[in-house]
C-alpha cells in the first residue's frame, strides 16, 4: 500500500506543477491612455480614473494595454450606455472617440484579451451656456 500511496503523491505533484505551467502566461499589467484631443474651454478629459466630455463633443484619445511581458494586447472598448456616451474606433489603430450623446453618468469597459481589465466611470455634463 505504501507504494500505492507514494504513487498518489507524485500524481498530485505532476497535476500541480501542469496547472502551474498552464497559469503562467502573461497577464494584464496596466493601461495608457495619451494623445488626449478635443479639451476645449468647455471641458472635457479622459485618463484611467475618469471620462468627462460635455454633451454634443468628442474627445480622442490612444489606449493600449500591455501584459506583464511588456507587450500590447487586443483591445475593445464599449460604453455600458451608448446613449450617453458612444465609443467609436477612429483611422489609426487604438485610437479611440468618445462622443457626449446626453447629459448623464456611465461607465467605460476595457477588454483585453477577452478580459474585462478596466472600467472608467464616464459623466456627460450638459454645455455651459454662452455669455
Amino acid at each position: 500500500m505504501s507504494s500505492l500511496a507514494n504513487l498518489g503523491r507524485k500524481a498530485v505533484i505532476v497535476a500541480a506543477l501542469a496547472f502551474g505551467a498552464m497559469a503562467c502566461g502573461p497577464e494584464y499589467d496596466r493601461t495608457e491612455i495619451s494623445a488626449v484631443k478635443g479639451r476645449t474651454t468647455l471641458g472635457g478629459t479622459i485618463d484611467t480614473r475618469r471620462l468627462d466630455v460635455p454633451e454634443g463633443l468628442v474627445i480622442t484619445a490612444h489606449i493600449a494595454v500591455w501584459n506583464d511581458d511588456n507587450e500590447q494586447m487586443s483591445l475593445g472598448i464599449r460604453s455600458k450606455d451608448p446613449s450617453i456616451v458612444e465609443v467609436k474606433g477612429v483611422v489609426n489603430e487604438r485610437n479611440y472617440a468618445f462622443v457626449g450623446r446626453r447629459e448623464g453618468t456611465t461607465e467605460i469597459e476595457l477588454i483585453a484579451d477577452g478580459d474585462l481589465v478596466l472600467t472608467i466611470p464616464a459623466t456627460v455634463v450638459k454645455q455651459p451656456e454662452l455669455p
